[in-house]
């Protein structure tokens, strides 16, 4: 709809008194003090929601005449973040976004042009276009950087959830994976309990309960200890009404009670208190309490105008308030809300509010006596649920609950093992500290000679560690020169002996002299990885990735982060070489169909994990069995580094090789 439209609407709108604001219609450009004049008025309180709108208006096309276009776009997303009383608010919002983002060309923010996106995808979010929000969400992860994390989390976890009102359950489910993982890397626990609270609505969505109220038990827990009630009275409803649709009426009561006991909360939330309200009132309604459910949804209807929305398209409001007709003998009209309902729901493909769509109009015919038409909703809804929530519940979903429960187990172990170095570090240490004192009060010539002879060891195993380190470089300055000299001497050679032969035209002997040549470059290329010191340690491995990928059987994958922090070139050299010589026993020895490499920079330490489907061997990590040739050297580069290495490898399961490097 052109943006000419809307700005009818916000005149018609925005009429005032504009000696009473101090704005009034220009005959000439305004200024710049008008314009910080126009943001002073907005930020009064007092100030009506369509002057406001206004002024917003007015600021928009200030910059937009000055060609101040980033100040424009700022301003359109400061205007998507006030609350408005306005029913056309959204599509205003969302014009004025997109005449900002019309200037995408001028704008050379691209953290501002992905926060426009995001913000353009938000108002198709309110707007229930889901198709339109997902596609906006895509573009502003395009303009978004490593450097973003958060917002490209924000980015995730807003698609996740358009995904999951569209009915993309696992593209939703992937997404608020992906959201939830990287809040935790960044230490943002609040908003990774929101992404989990939205994993656990989506598993509430497709009947798999019990992991869905596992996940909200847990938030409730989070949430009691930090005192935050807003978020604890999301949990709380959230729970009953799964308790609602698990049947389990008394459970879903006394969380309904324990939210209601949280009212006045603390901040002020007027949709929730609303919601809770005719939560009560539902369940009453189907408890056949009449008063009950009359004196709630009174309450709710008392709440419900401070909330900017439009409650004639809130399914759970009509729900609650189709009921109330239904069971107040007012069929008539319990039916129309109904079949608005229904109408509404199937234009938003909501599923929650076309079942109950349906229950209320089985009802509503039932008691009018119109069985044939109570038989048919019945029906409906029957059919409807077992193709929705069977189907998905028996497929796609149980994956994804084992996928969720797997993951959340794998990072909870990693999590128990690095304490559990730590424990036993610090358990050394203090046996080490408490046998030397007892040995002292014993004997202090044995102490004498005990600290005597563990000094020599340790400088043994200093000069040792020295050696082999001196001798890992001294190898690669070998392998480099050796490199250069093939690559630059008979490399070069190759080269004219093919240029002369060419002249001559012999058959088959320019290829065959290609071959050589290509030949010459990967063995120079073994030997010392020049892409290394060109493009760095990630981008050297995804290369050679890609070469393997291409040039063997095996299925490779990979998830290699660019490094944030500049390593030392030694240390990237041997993770190179750590990699390589690691694939190689894969492609080797394993017999692996498939193998994933991942590179992660935490903020302490780079974790290198090389993991493969083969047949795996016997290793005992508890008497670090290090006799394997390729093994011990792999253990001796790592040392090298001060980094420390694993195995895990098992007959037929496979083989995982981590390294965690520190500093």
């Amino acid at each position: 709809m052109p943006f000419r439209y809307f700005y009818s609407i916000i005149l018609g709108l925005a009429f005032f008194n504009s000696s009473a604001f101090g704005f009034q219609k220009q005959k000439n450009p305004p200024t710049a003090e008008q314009a910080e004049n126009w943001t002073r008025i907005i930020k009064e309180e007092d100030t009506p929601d369509s002057v406001k709108t206004q002024l917003y208006l007015q600021l928009i096309n200030f910059y937009e005449g000055s060609e101040e276009y980033e100040n424009m776009s700022r301003q359109a997303i400061d205007f998507f973040h006030y609350p408005t009383f306005l029913d056309s608010s959204n599509w205003v919002k969302k014009s004025f976004l997109e005449k900002a983002l019309s200037y995408r060309n001028q704008i050379e923010d691209s953290l501002l042009l992905g926060n426009l996106e995001l913000k353009i995808a938000g108002a198709w979010f309110n707007l229930q276009e889901f198709d339109s929000a997902i596609s906006h969400y895509t573009r502003a992860l395009e303009h978004l950087d490593e450097n973003d994390s958060l917002y490209i989390a924000d980015t995730y976890f807003f698609r996740g959830q358009a995904e999951d009102y569209q009915g993309n359950m696992l593209e939703a489910m992937q997404d608020y994976q992906i959201a939830r993982d990287i809040y935790e890397s960044q230490g943002d626990e609040d908003f990774a309990n929101y992404t989990k609270g939205g994993m656990a609505i989506l598993f509430s969505k497709y009947g798999i309960y019990e992991p869905a109220q596992g996940i909200r038990e847990e938030l409730v827990e989070f949430y009691k200890t930090r005192e935050i009630e807003g978020d604890l009275g999301v949990q709380l409803y959230n729970m009953a009404e799964t308790y609602r649709k698990m049947g389990e009426e008394t459970l879903q009561l006394q969380k309904l009670k324990e939210l209601e006991s949280l009212i006045p909360f603390e901040p002020e939330d007027f949709y929730l208190e609303a919601m809770t309200y005719f939560s009560l009132s539902r369940y009453y309604g189907e408890k056949n309490e009449l008063e009950s459910q009359r004196k709630y949804f009174q309450k709710g209807e008392e709440v419900k105008d401070k909330v900017p929305q439009n409650w004639n398209e809130n399914g759970a409001y009509l729900i609650t308030k189709g009921l109330l007709e239904i069971k107040s003998g007012n069929l008539v009209q319990g039916k129309a809300i109904a079949q608005r309902l229904l109408e509404l729901s199937a234009s938003k493909e909501n599923m929650d509010h076309r079942i109950g769509a349906l229950e209320l109009l089985e009802e509503a015919y039932e008691k009018s006596g119109q069985t044939d038409e109570a038989l048919n909703a019945l029906r409906q809804l029957t059919s409807y649920k077992d193709s929705i929530f069977e189907a998905n519940q028996a497929t796609s979903f149980a994956y994804y609950q084992t996928l969720y429960e797997t993951e959340k187990k794998e990072r909870e172990i990693l999590r128990k093992n690095l304490e559990l170095e730590d424990l036993q570090t610090e358990s050394r240490f203090r046996i080490q500290l408490f046998l030397g004192v007892i040995l002292v009060l014993i004997v202090g010539g044995i102490i004498f000679f005990l600290s005597l002879n563990l000094k020599n060891t340790r400088k043994a195993k200093k000069l040792q560690e020295e050696f082999s380190q001196e001798l890992l470089k001294i190898q690669e300055e070998e392998r480099k020169r050796i490199s250069k000299d093939l690559h630059d001497g008979l490399g070069q050679s190759l080269l004219l002996i093919k240029n002369k032969v060419a002249l001559n035209q012999p058959e088959n002997a320019g290829e065959m002299l290609d071959t050589a040549i290509s030949e010459l470059r990967s063995i120079a290329r073994s030997l010392h990885p020049m892409q290394l010191e060109k493009l760095g340690l990630a981008q050297a491995l995804i290369n050679l990735l890609d070469q393997i990928d291409s040039e063997t059987d095996i299925f490779v994958s990979h998830e290699i982060e660019p490094l944030s922090k500049t390593l030392d070139k030694n240390v990237e050299l041997q993770l190179y070489r750590i990699a390589q010589e690691s694939i190689n026993n894969i492609l080797k020895h394993s017999e692996a169909k498939a193998m994933r490499v991942l590179l992660v920079q935490q903020e302490n330490h780079i974790e290198l994990s090389i993991e493969d489907n083969g047949k795996g061997f016997d290793f005992s990590e508890k008497y670090q069995d290090f006799h394997s040739l390729g093994l011990k050297t792999l253990k001796e580069r790592t040392a090298s580094i001060k980094g420390t290495m694993k195995v895990n490898s098992e007959k037929g399961k496979g083989t995982k090789l981590s390294f965690l490097i520190y500093g």
